[in-house]
């Protein structure tokens, strides 16, 4: 090949590679709107997961405070002081004999958003 037809060729490419790069130069519209929608989506996900975990941990919540109720009413058996007893919450309390000595304590703490929890306990008579 000639020094012509080799700088012809070199000149060629260079054009090429200048018209090239000019069409990367950035992101075309279609590319953005793609990545702003799976970022959305991607976005849309995380707030959901984290309503989720917000809810777990308000159920949660709620039922360690309705277990923390009802051993409290345990504790302070046969005296059942309103202080414990959030608004809103409810409690009932059952006894059953057991024997002549014992007898089987069952509370029912209730919360506002209709969750139960039962705790039970044997009381004896110690005469």
């Amino acid at each position: 090949m000639s020094k012509k037809a080799i700088g012809s060729i070199i000149a060629q490419k260079k054009r090429l590679f200048i018209v090239n790069n000019k069409d990367i130069a950035g992101f075309s519209l279609i590319e953005v709107m793609i990545a702003t929608l799976l970022f959305s989506i991607i976005m849309l996900g995380f707030i959901n997961y984290q309503q989720a975990l917000l809810n777990k941990h308000r159920y949660f919540a709620n039922y360690l405070r309705a277990n923390k109720i009802a051993f409290q009413l345990l504790d302070s058996y046969p005296y059942t002081p309103n202080e414990i007893i959030p608004s809103g919450w409810r409690y009932t309390i059952t006894s059953k004999r057991y024997n002549a000595q014992c007898k089987m304590v069952v509370i029912t703490v209730s919360a506002p958003n209709k969750q139960v929890v039962k705790q039970q306990r044997f009381f004896c008579d110690s005469h």
